[in-house]
């Protein structure tokens, strides 16, 4: 019985590939989206307009806040579309209990991958981003390629903290 509530909800997981692709292509863009203003707001080159780094730290706020309702209304949704597959788990006498971990395991799952993507796309494209930006204020900027730290650690906690809360909100219905 060692892990069948994370096979149950691997399964659920490719089973319903369609429903859940674009909540993950969502968890994926906001990351992406966060770890970009993070990572433009904490370089060194940002650093040094003050001006700029007001925005960009406005601009942080902004998408953390969007991500959050986002991300909860993309799950709700979702979890409305299949109202029919928890109710036919219900009725083969699986407890609200059992049926919460299950969406506790799949809410885990697929925040670890939509983390994992999302950092990924977000750091490939983030000289991408420095250098737009630094065209778009008419400035000459030649950077080398690196990756922000702590621009890593503060979306992997921001995201980690909202997919542990919806998989906690689940566990407990």
């Amino acid at each position: 019985n060692k892990g069948l509530y994370g096979r149950l909800a691997l399964s659920n997981l490719k089973k319903n590939g369609k429903i859940y692709l674009p909540y993950l292509l969502t968890c994926i863009g906001t990351v992406m989206m966060f770890y970009l203003m993070q990572f433009l707001y904490t370089n060194p080159w940002v650093k040094t307009h003050n001006s700029l780094r007001i925005v960009l730290g406005m601009g942080c706020v902004v998408v953390g806040l969007f991500a959050f309702i986002f991300l909860f209304y993309t799950n709700s949704f979702l979890m409305k579309q299949r109202k029919k597959e928890i109710g036919l788990y219900n009725i083969l006498g699986m407890e609200k209990r059992h049926i919460g971990r299950i969406m506790a395991y799949e809410s885990i799952y697929i925040g670890i991958f939509g983390i994992g993507i999302g950092l990924l796309c977000g750091i490939l494209f983030s000289k991408l981003m420095l250098l737009l930006l630094a065209r778009l204020l008419g400035f000459q900027l030649g950077v080398s390629f690196y990756v922000s730290v702590g621009s890593v650690l503060t979306s992997v906690i921001f995201f980690g903290i909202i997919f542990y809360n919806m998989g906690f909100i689940w566990s407990i219905k």
